[in-house]
């Protein structure tokens, strides 16, 4: 920059060019000129803040916010901006003091809320106190029903057609939002700021009803209502009373963080807990899920044998599943089956509209025969089998042969029955495969058939199955799992794997309209198709009942506990532990190793089976950080213990012993990390400590403390 204006108007346009360029140091040299003109102008003082902190220099930039903040207390870009440079010196208890200031100016505000939300735990100092228990949920009846929407949310944001998890919440919140009386309260977790937050029920209603009627992510009218319903940073905090009942009935275990986020909220207020499980596949046939999908479920499974006080299941096999999964944890909370629902095809109107909607897909043909098969495509639902059985019926039948129509989105693991979909000419001629149909051309595709398939190695219930049994069409499906109560208005079962058995069936209901036509007459369709109203009556008065206590559960004595993900592929009391013991804020994401804390205080909670008074001993097994660090830490049982130093060089593993009593909720394990460290990894994450283990045990098992050194040791 050779020359400067010399009006200060001009001034700060040609700063504001330099700085839109990212040249930084010219734009601070006319920064620095306009504001020699005009000292006072506090905005062009965090500025040249930016343009100072962006040449490498936070230090020189949090003076320049400095005096923005002195010259405008009444906005909160000065101390939003000090936060964010006292950040990067790593003075992180400043940096929450200066976002506290921001919050208190604008409280509402998302994107100052959210850097609050990340330097929260820097707020709340230990306490100098006994360690003491957290509530206890209530067991009297609910003063509020709160459904918990987070994983329907992120399927919506990607997705418009529904898959089996989808349309059960979608059916039953429908119905019970339609119910009147108080309306329940939806919410959703944000695990990036750690907030429960209140969704509108209303434009939640909105969704619901586009879903039905189109298949198109890209619709404007879509897009609009979506981006509307899950825009977290614009509502407000989510009004859980205490006493409330908070449910669950999608899927959880893919959400990051998600049962930290239920001990924060139930720190704050005292709920219950419900989770519905549709199915438990990924532990009774991992074989065909995804590794890291078999690992997040056993995790949370193992996790909310923990944390649940109750659970809904959609089936009886699904219940003996998870009693027979959670055995082994034990703690087993009481389970409730509540059958799904499916909706028939409605009166006459309604229908008309669907069949012109089925009308209007790419197959079948018009006047064409053909069987409808709905499942995603995936190893599970064992495609290639009913691709063989077809092609046996196509070399029976030749050119007779109906279409089978198969509606689902890509999945997994599913290469051989598309391979051999790509390798029969005779099955490409009469096999369809269509995805994002939406429910309205499901209803009309499901009326024209002649009838459904439905193969799998296993369910939780079978939504397809009830579905067509509703609209009066015989589905044909192996006698196992959930969907012997699914079929059992009607289904034509076979023998599980029985290639032959399932070709037989499927020849003589096409070969015979009089055989296909007594089975269709004694369908049940009343007990098929079974209302989401009366579905969601029987989760409401589940729900409404008051729970017996039930134990929380204690941290084993004499036990090491591994805090890292890896070797978690079943559930266990392990992984479970995992999961509960780290408490507060004050942490990141577990990894195959251990667990960073994040900079301040975190915190290790150790309920534990012994007397308040037990002289106990607690084992750590430390990792330290990039560059090493000074680290703090104290045992809090019956009375608060001393606070210790430790010096830990960067990766050197230690081994750390704390004493104390025990309290009446066990112990507490504080780590004070102070400012942390920079990782330098791509979350940019500032860490403390690493934890690989703990273990905790009476003063006099010697035995047990020196198995914890033995493992320890490199």
């Amino acid at each position: 920059m050779d020359t400067l204006p010399e009006t200060p108007e001009a001034l700060l346009a040609q700063a504001d060019s330099l700085r839109d360029r990212r040249r930084w140091a010219e734009a601070e040299q006319a920064y620095r000129a306009y504001l020699a003109e005009r000292p006072h102008h506090a905005e062009i003082h965090v500025q040249l803040g930016h343009a100072v902190k962006e040449q490498g220099d936070a230090e020189g930039a949090l003076g320049h916010y400095r005096r923005a903040a002195a010259l405008a207390p009444d906005s909160f870009d000065p101390p939003l901006m000090m936060s964010h440079a006292l950040r990067l010196l790593g003075r992180g208890k400043a940096a929450a003091a200066a976002i506290a200031q921001a919050v208190a100016l604008v409280p509402l505000d998302p994107v100052v809320r959210r850097a609050a939300a990340v330097l929260r735990h820097r707020l709340e100092p230990p306490e100098d106190a006994p360690c003491t228990a957290p509530a206890p949920s209530p067991t009297g009846p609910p003063t509020q029903f709160a459904f918990d929407i987070t994983d329907l949310l992120e399927y919506l944001r990607e997705a418009r057609t529904p898959t089996g998890i989808q349309r059960v919440q979608m059916g039953l919140l429908g119905a019970i939002l339609a119910k009147p009386g108080e309306a329940p309260l939806l919410v959703a977790y944000d695990p990036g700021t750690w907030r429960w937050w209140h969704v509108e029920d209303a434009v939640f209603r909105r969704v619901l009803a586009l879903a039905r009627i189109g298949s198109s992510a890209a619709d404007p009218a879509w897009r609009a209502a979506t981006a509307q319903l899950c825009a977290a940073e614009h509502r407000p905090d989510a009004p859980i009373r205490p006493g409330a009942t908070l449910t669950t009935l999608g899927n959880a275990w893919g959400v990051e963080d998600y049962f930290r986020g239920l001990r924060l909220l139930r720190a704050r207020v005292p709920l219950r807990y419900v989770s519905f499980v549709h199915d438990c596949v990924p532990l009774a046939m991992p074989e065909h899920c995804l590794e890291l999908t078999v690992r997040l479920y056993a995790r949370w499974f193992a996790a909310l044998s923990l944390h649940a006080d109750a659970v809904l299941a959609n089936s009886h096999a699904t219940a003996r599943d998870f009693c027979q999964f959670a055995a082994p944890l034990g703690r087993i909370p009481p389970v409730t089956v509540v059958p799904l629902a499916a909706q028939g095809l409605g009166p006459p109107a309604a229908l008309a509209v669907a069949l012109e909607a089925a009308e209007a897909l790419p197959a079948p043909l018009p006047g064409e025969d053909f069987v409808l098969f709905l499942a995603t495509l995936e190893s599970r639902k064992n495609h290639l089998m009913v691709f063989r059985a077809w092609l046996t019926l196509l070399r029976r039948l030749g050119a007779a042969a109906p279409r089978l129509v198969c509606v689902g989105k890509p999945g997994w693991r599913a290469e051989a029955a598309l391979a051999l979909l790509d390798a029969s000419p005779d099955l490409r001629r009469k096999v369809s495969i269509l995805s994002d149909v939406s429910d309205l051309a499901l209803a009309g595709l499901t009326a024209r058939c002649l009838f459904t398939v439905y193969n799998s190695f296993h369910e939780g219930w079978g939504l397809p199955v009830s579905e067509s049994l509703a609209a009066g069409k015989l589905c044909v499906v192996p006698a196992h799992s959930a969907l012997l109560e699914s079929g059992a208005p009607g289904a034509v079962f076979f023998p599980p794997q029985d290639e032959p058995a399932l070709a037989e069936a499927l020849h003589r209901l096409v070969t015979d309209p009089a055989h296909r036509s007594a089975l269709e007459a004694r369908i049940d369709r009343a007990a098929a198709a079974r209302s989401w109203q009366d579905a969601a009556a029987e989760v409401s008065a589940s729900l409404a009942r008051p729970l017996p206590p039930i134990e929380a559960g204690a941290f084993p004595l004499g036990r090491r506990l591994a805090l890292g993900t890896a070797g978690h592929v079943t559930p266990g009391k392990d992984g479970a532990w995992a999961e509960r013991v780290r408490d507060g804020l004050a942490w990141w994401w577990a990894e195959p190793w251990g667990c960073w804390a994040r900079d301040g205080v975190a915190a290790l909670r150790l309920p534990t089976s012994a007397a308040p008074g037990t002289p106990l001993r607690v084992v750590l097994e430390l990792r330290g950080p990039p560059g090493g660090l000074l680290l703090r830490l104290r045992l809090r049982g019956a009375t608060p213990g001393p606070w210790r130093r430790l010096t830990l060089a960067e990766n050197q593993r230690v081994t750390c012993v704390l004493q104390g009593e025990a309290a009446p909720d066990g112990l507490l394990v504080e780590l004070d990390s102070g400012d942390g460290v920079a990782l330098r990894d791509r979350a940019g994450r500032t860490v403390g400590v690493g934890v690989v283990a703990v273990m905790t045990c009476r003063e006099e098992d010697i035995a047990a403390r020196l198995a914890m050194l033995e493992s320890a040791a490199p």
